[in-house]
């Protein structure tokens, strides 16, 4: 089985691939969250008790979890002897996500031409 941090972290940066293609200008961030949160969803059977436990340990165990961001395929036991590397991976993937999503979307304020700021640039200074 995988660490929860790569089944989120391949559902975080699934999604945020997605939503890169999409022509939508707001909350693909968010949008990613959720597809970390979709990801880990098969293992709610560990943390809930009673019937609705029962429901996710047997989607967890079931091939259907590969919906979930490839959720079985990461607990094979082939996945499961390199969890350490995965996690390596799946982190320094993330991260350059972000990089790459800060780079194209990411918002930097224009510089002035005469090199002086303006009224609303110095309101800081006032505190």
């Amino acid at each position: 089985m995988a660490f929860a941090i790569v089944h989120f972290t391949v559902g975080f940066v699934s999604l945020l691939a997605l939503l890169w293609l999409v022509p939508i200008t707001r909350y693909r961030l968010t949008g990613a969250f959720l597809g970390g949160i979709w990801a880990l969803t098969p293992d709610a059977g560990k943390i809930l008790e009673g019937r609705p436990g029962a429901w996710f340990a047997a989607l967890h165990d079931s091939g259907t979890a590969d919906l979930f961001a490839l959720h079985a395929t990461l607990d094979r036991p082939l996945f499961r002897a390199h969890n350490i590397e995965l996690t390596f991976l799946s982190l320094v993937t993330l991260g350059v996500a972000f990089l790459l999503y800060d780079r194209r979307f990411g918002h930097t304020p224009a510089a002035s031409v005469s090199g002086s700021a303006g009224p609303a640039d110095r309101d800081h200074d006032r505190l």
